[in-house]
């Protein structure tokens, strides 16, 4: 989970990453909002697909993490698959380029569409988190327990960045989460994807304990203001309900897309396997996952 869902969400979704987990509070206005609008009958959401991104200021205008999650409300199941921001893409009306780079040239859109185009698969939703807002959430939250697997340490003052962390499970506040997710001294965008699940795991975890669930309409507000999406109130709700139920079954699958190192006039770009990216499709996107994250390894 990387800067997770590397960083989601969003929680991962960072929240996102936030994404998905960090979407697993609903406020009491959205649950009128459904309860008002919908007959009992109604699905909230339907098996779909979520594009989720976390932007990262501290590094640019780009996408530092993209997910698309998978939900899937009658397996009671989920799927989340990173993929590495350095990956050979095609952008629409770009040409081929990094993953990542989509966002700075066409936002969200330009990115669902080079994402929907790399998976060939419909991605019909999306939920961009400000990563810069987990550490508001996070210290609202009381810091999150993350097991640090290695001493961290590295200062950029240019950019703003001091990160000193030392091994073993701690709790750890905003800015040492963000530190933790944003540590790139230890190889390429592996190493940090495998903190970024880690990290939306943890993050959902505690978004889940009781006294935190009390108090979540103000953590839901607070998420929503570094949070941009076009999943409306019942959908949201949809998505959290069908996430909570995955991970409460323990039945959130995480893989990231494999590939190799590539170099192109001194540029790196990480070239997909494009065999084992169809076997990914097929496994990941069909509601057929035959294992839980507890048994998943970052390549698959």
């Amino acid at each position: 989970m990387k800067k997770f869902l590397t960083y989601i969400f969003i929680a991962l979704l960072l929240l996102s990453v936030v994404f998905g987990f960090a979407i697993a509070v609903a406020t009491k206005l959205a649950l009128f909002e459904v309860f008002m609008s919908l007959t009992p009958t109604t699905p909230l959401l339907s098996s779909t697909n979520v594009l989720v991104i976390g932007i990262d200021n501290a590094f640019g205008h780009r996408s530092d993490t993209i997910m698309v999650l998978h939900t899937d409300p009658e397996t009671r199941s989920a799927s989340l698959v990173s993929i590495p921001r350095d990956t050979l893409a095609v952008l629409p009306n770009r040409g081929l380029d990094k993953i990542n780079h989509a966002y700075a040239y066409g936002g969200i859109e330009l990115t669902r569409q080079a994402v929907e185009k790399l998976l060939d698969i419909k991605i019909p939703y999306y939920v961009a988190v400000n990563l810069a807002g987990i550490i508001d959430i996070i210290d609202e939250l009381g810091g999150i327990t993350i097991d640090v697997e290695k001493r961290m340490y590295y200062v950029d003052y240019a950019g703003g960045l001091y990160i000193d962390l030392q091994p073993g499970r701690q709790k750890l506040s905003g800015q040492q989460s963000m530190g933790y997710l944003r540590y790139r001294r230890d190889g390429g965008d592996f190493k940090r994807i495998a903190r970024q699940q880690q990290f939306l795991q943890s993050l959902g975890n505690e978004m889940l304990k009781r006294d935190n669930l009390l108090r979540s309409p103000k953590l839901f507000l607070t998420l929503l203001s570094y949070l941009d999406t076009n999943l409306n109130s019942r959908q949201t709700l949809g998505l959290a309900l069908a996430m909570r139920q995955a991970h409460e079954l323990g039945q959130i699958h995480m893989t990231t897309l494999p590939g190799t190192d590539m170099m192109v006039d001194g540029i790196y770009y990480w070239k997909l396997d494009e065999d084992r990216l169809r076997g990914i499709v097929k496994r990941y996107f069909s509601g057929s996952q035959a294992i839980s994250w507890r048994d998943s390894t970052v390549l698959e």
